[in-house]
């Protein structure tokens, strides 16, 4: 919630004979969150000697906040847990696919959708104990047939600040099988070989020992998340990320500035998948879970009209807020009635409206006309969405954005809630292929250089697709840049 901050990162040092390296690994990760403990993890399991470079001075970034949730299909703990016995990975593939909305790599896709179930069973070995799986909410445009329940939950995970558990579970396996962690030490640049672009080690900077130069014999990991808290690239980069970072609605950790993605641009890097966000709505947790269906209410913009379909997946419809906010300039608001209160899914109770409206979080109008005044929206569009959305509501149906939940009609007295967006990143990172080799601008491999998670980009398209995507892929991606470095080692 501080104001963002700038990335600490610097041109980078190009080796020569005189450069001495202050100490030598195999493998050098820039960041200890989710892919880049996965990265030490899976690098030191393997037998490579593996460094940690951490800028904050605990482990685990933004991964912590989360729930730790993961997306996989076709595991024993899905069919044990739902009712999807045949569930796929091509079908789970293509719902990514899908949202990708022609943004994506689809061989990125592809190889997740076909690394998540194994992921599944490596971190069950590590002792990860999976209890639950469940569904996100549906996207309107994806085919059901390629819809099913595949967020596992384990022991003590599935909310915010339980993803702990997992990073912790990736340090203990990095560091028993002897890699090494250091903490308040960013890297601030990448140490590159003259006339080319091939990374041979990274210079972390302490405030206590100064820069020291670091040997990575077999590659360099990025895994410092997107550009979250860094305001000039989400001006340059991503318009979504920038939006939340002038309404400090960014939850994520305030370290988090990009230094994966400059260290990689100053080196020659492309970048991909820019311009989505990891948006939700930390007040109502509308749409984040689909064994929760949507409260009776609608959604209106600055011109009282309806302009989403409310129960679709949570950043999809952030994504529609964001997008409604900018072009017409005004706030969206969630629109319900005391009937509400009562239907499953409601929000809030009798007591606890209340206490929002004595707050002003929430206000109520006696009337169509008293309502938009408040939000200041045209009555007579107001009236007219809420004319037909009763119409339809009284048939259960939704045809205007195929609304699947929480269908009934609304009546005064009315609530309003002014929708309001927490941020937990950025989508887009640097241009990889399925090893994890970050491309040039060319499509060719900086030898040396590998990315991870959301470091990387063109895996999620311009809206986060549900949750446990990002675990999903953080660990995936983690897992492979770290096995390719052990096949070359052979």
């Amino acid at each position: 919630m501080n104001r963002p901050k700038k990335s600490p990162t610097r041109a980078p040092i190009f080796y020569s004979d005189g450069l001495q390296f202050d100490y030598t690994y195999d493998v050098v990760v820039v960041g200890s969150g989710g892919a880049g403990l996965a990265a030490a993890a899976q690098a030191a399991e393997d037998g490579l000697s593996v460094l940690i470079c951490e800028k904050a001075g605990i482990p685990g970034g933004t991964t912590n906040y989360s729930g730790g949730v993961i997306q996989a299909a076709g595991t024993a703990y899905q069919k044990k847990f739902t009712k999807y016995q045949d569930d796929t990975t091509e079908k789970h593939a293509n719902l990514w696919i899908a949202a990708g909305e022609n943004r994506i790599n689809e061989d990125l896709v592809k190889d997740l959708a076909e690394g998540a179930p194994k992921n599944i069973e490596w971190l069950a070995n590590q002792g990860i104990n999976w209890t639950s799986v469940y569904g996100h909410c549906h996207i309107p445009y994806v085919k059901d047939a390629d819809f099913a329940d595949r967020i596992h939950v384990y022991d003590g995970g599935g909310g915010m600040g339980d993803g702990i558990i997992l990073t912790q579970t990736l340090l203990k396996t990095a560091l028993k099988n002897g890699a090494e962690i250091r903490y308040e030490s960013p890297v601030v640049s990448l140490v590159q070989v003259p006339g080319t672009k091939h990374v041979v080690g990274v210079v972390l900077s302490n405030r206590e020992t100064g820069d020291r130069y670091i040997r990575a014999n077999k590659g360099v990991i990025l895994a410092t998340s997107s550009i979250d808290h860094n305001e000039d690239l989400a001006k340059d980069l991503n318009a979504q990320q920038y939006h939340d970072l002038q309404d400090r609605a960014c939850l994520s950790m305030i370290t988090d500035t990009g230094d994966g993605i400059t260290l990689g641009q100053m080196s020659g890097a492309a970048v991909a998948g820019m311009g989505g966000t990891i948006d939700f709505d930390s007040k109502t947790g509308n749409a984040t879970d689909d064994r929760v269906p949507t409260m009776q209410s609608i959604f209106v913009n600055s011109n009282g009209q309806r302009f989403v379909c409310e129960d679709a997946t949570y950043a999809y419809t952030y994504r529609a807020i964001f997008q409604q906010e900018s072009q017409l300039g005004g706030h969206t608001y969630m629109i319900f009635d005391d009937n509400s209160l009562a239907a499953k899914g409601s929000v809030w109770t009798q007591e606890t409206l209340a206490k929002d409206i004595e707050k002003k979080v929430v206000q109520k109008a006696d009337s169509i006309e008293e309502l938009a005044s408040l939000i200041d929206v045209p009555v007579d569009n107001l009236r007219l969405t809420l004319s037909n959305w009763n119409a339809n509501a009284s048939k259960g149906i939704d045809p205007e954005f195929g609304r699947r939940t929480g269908i009934h009609e609304l009546e005064a007295p009315y609530y309003v809630y002014k929708n309001k967006e927490a941020n937990l990143g950025a989508i887009g990172g640097l241009k990889i292929n399925v090893d994890c080799q970050v491309l040039d601008h060319h499509n060719k491999p900086i030898r040396g250089l590998f990315a991870a998670g959301l470091n990387a980009g063109g895996w999620i398209g311009p809206y986060y697709p549900g949750s446990g995507t990002a675990i999903s892929g953080i660990v995936h991606q983690g897992r492979k840049a770290a096995q390719f470095i052990a096949k070359l080692a052979e």
